[in-house]
């Protein structure tokens, strides 16, 4: 394709103002629309679909249209999705390994006999082209029909639906049997590992009662926002977008309360969505979920290891109770008493054993420094938490 014409939420990169990003995204796309002259020139030919993949995972629609108000619509609608959309205005078939949608204006549904069989397609338009639209969805089997306005929000959840589809980020939450029991510490402590191992990391504060986590990850205010700037925000956040936003900490991104603590809790809904673009854009992310009966049920979908932190005395004492459905394992923390077989205590819960990690002054005093990243420069420290991270997949050699 010698040009193309691409959509996709999130403001463009401007250095001199990289804590200004302006919420919601949906706006932020309107917003773009409306500018004079920022509009690029739609591809002439829909080309064999195989473009580079960009430093993120994208969810992608192509548009078939040559009506430029039908493609400004679709645009914004796409744009509220967090999905990329790219208007072409010839016809070609796309690569047949793509799995993007390809939307249909009411202008062209009539050159498209045959040529998309095994795609998403939907056909749209305008209320007053819906008899041509919905002659052509009999006509194209498989097809779904978005007739607008009225369509819209369904296009739109259509279309946002993709970007759950996409994406290959290893998750892993953390929760805690009780206060207390280290849960924020292990989660930084695994996301500095793998950002130490060449990663791209989010580490995530999920914690309904949390106090924040900069306290122990630095001694000053993080540039960068956090979930009391996304109270806000409306639509889709697109990856892009994420990455430029969150402040970092020794490499990690860090997504918890940078100025008010508490002052606000993030919607299941919104913790779904920032998940959703993450996973386009870190090889990992750590989550920190607080206690373990406050974790929404939603955000255990998305998580592919489930860590339950319990410390050793409480393990010895009481029963854990009935636990929210996955597949969970179990990492015991501080002091160890000799004679102590934290597998045999593992099985005394019904859980395979994630790992140990003692108590070390160590990590009680850089938290309190504001540096709690930096404490995995112990090499044997390091080793230790990186076999927690086997142990989800039943690796773990650090029992005790």
């Amino acid at each position: 394709m010698d040009s193309e014409q691409r959509f996709i939420a999130g403001a463009p990169r401007d250095r001199t103002r990289a804590n200004t990003t302006q919420f919601p995204a949906l706006s932020t796309g309107l917003a773009y629309m409306q500018v004079p002259g920022q509009r690029p020139e739609p591809t002439h030919e829909l080309a064999r679909i195989g473009v580079p993949e960009p430093e993120y995972a994208t969810a992608r629609a192509i548009l078939f249209t040559r009506d430029s108000q039908l493609a400004q619509t679709v645009a914004m609608i796409a744009v509220g999705a967090g999905i990329e959309l790219q208007q072409c205005t010839k016809l070609s078939a796309p690569h047949s390994s793509t799995n993007a949608v390809v939307l249909v204006g009411s202008d062209c549904v009539g050159e498209i006999s045959g040529t998309f069989l095994g795609h998403k397609v939907v056909l749209t338009g305008n209320s007053e082209n819906q008899d041509i639209l919905w002659r052509a969805a009999a006509a194209t089997p498989g097809a779904r029909v978005a007739i607008l306005p009225h369509g819209a929000p369904w296009l739109g959840e259509y279309l946002g639906a993709l970007g759950l589809q996409v994406g290959a980020a290893q998750v892993t939450l953390v929760a805690g049997a009780c206060g207390g029991a280290g849960t924020s510490s292990l989660a930084a402590l695994l996301a500095a590992n793998h950002v130490l191992e060449g990663e791209r990391t989010l580490l995530v504060d999920a914690d309904q009662h949390s106090t924040g986590l900069w306290q122990m990850l630095r001694s000053k205010e993080p540039d960068g926002i956090g979930w009391e700037d996304l109270q806000q925000s409306r639509g889709a956040l697109a990856p892009g977008q994420l990455a430029e936003i969150l402040p970092l900490a020794q490499g990690s991104a860090v997504l918890s309360w940078v100025r008010e603590p508490g002052s606000y809790t993030p919607s299941e809904a919104l913790l779904l969505g920032v998940l959703t673009a993450a996973r386009r854009i870190y090889q990992h992310i750590v989550i920190d979920a607080g206690r373990i009966h406050g974790v929404p049920p939603g955000l255990l979908t998305l998580c592919n290891d489930q860590l339950l932190v319990m410390p050793v005395r409480s393990a010895l004492a009481n029963s854990l109770g009935r636990l929210p459905d996955a597949s969970w394992s179990i990492v015991f923390t501080g002091k160890l008493r000799s004679g102590i077989d934290t597998r045999g205590l593992a099985a005394k819960h019904s859980m395979d054993l994630g790992g140990y990690l003692p108590y070390l002054k160590s990590i009680e005093r850089s938290a309190a420094e504001g540096r709690l990243m930096s404490v995995l420069a112990r090499g044997s420290l390091r080793r230790r938490v990186a076999s927690i991270q086997r142990g989800t997949r039943g690796e773990s050699s650090w029992a005790a």
